[in-house]
């Protein structure tokens, strides 16, 4: 299994493609338009896209992968968010981007795309649907995808419609009681490992 991130040009979130074969890829929170132009230049098909919300600094290239034939997905309580004002866009004033939700995951909600284990881990506080997104790779090697809920020494801020101060407290520590160590994808600046933030995160 390959991970590949794609770093945003200018304000927007981190950009995760994953590949079991090198030929067809999951992309979770495509941030931008130009993740489909990436992904060519990849020679990888996008088949589903994973949102762990559905803020607009995280979600503007999810139409371009959608009509490109990706399947769109978040959590089953962040479906209802999308396209209202929770969303961001008319907040910080970005031009909105269309997409549909196509499914949902329910928590601890396990799913096999692209031959990839993919498992939606419930953790509201940055929005009420929020989730992260548990890999595991043919090999068990596990790999954690938080989007704004953990980043490296810090975490998602819960002033945003939905947030919640209460909620993210116990989604860290949801996160924090996860079985060993593994590497930690965040929705933004660098990458990170769990034991890293369990030792030094002060908000875990």
């Amino acid at each position: 299994m390959q991970i590949i991130k794609i770093y945003p040009r200018g304000f927007a979130s981190n950009c995760y493609v994953i590949t079991n074969d090198g030929k067809e890829a999951i992309g979770i929170d495509p941030a931008q338009k130009r993740v489909e132009s990436e992904l060519i230049k990849l020679g990888l098909v996008p088949k589903y896209v994973l949102l762990t919300h559905c803020h607009f600094d995280h979600v503007e290239g999810a139409g371009a992968l959608q009509n490109a034939g990706a399947k769109v997905l978040c959590s089953a309580t962040e479906k209802t968010l999308v396209g209202t004002g929770a969303d961001l866009f008319d907040a910080f004033g970005a031009p909105r981007s269309a997409y549909r939700v196509d499914d949902t995951f329910y928590d601890l909600e396990t799913k096999i795309l692209c031959g990839i284990k993919v498992t939606a881990i419930l953790t509201p506080g940055h929005t009420a649907g929020s989730c992260c997104f548990l890999v595991e790779d043919d090999a068990g090697n596990r790999h954690l995808f938080t989007g704004d809920t953990l980043f490296a020494g810090s975490m998602g801020r819960t002033d945003f419609p939905t947030g919640s101060g209460a909620q993210m407290s116990q989604s860290l520590a949801r996160l924090k009681n996860l079985d060993g160590d593994m590497p930690v994808y965040p929705g933004h600046e660098e990458n990170t490992t769990l034991d890293t933030e369990r030792r030094t995160n002060p908000f875990m």
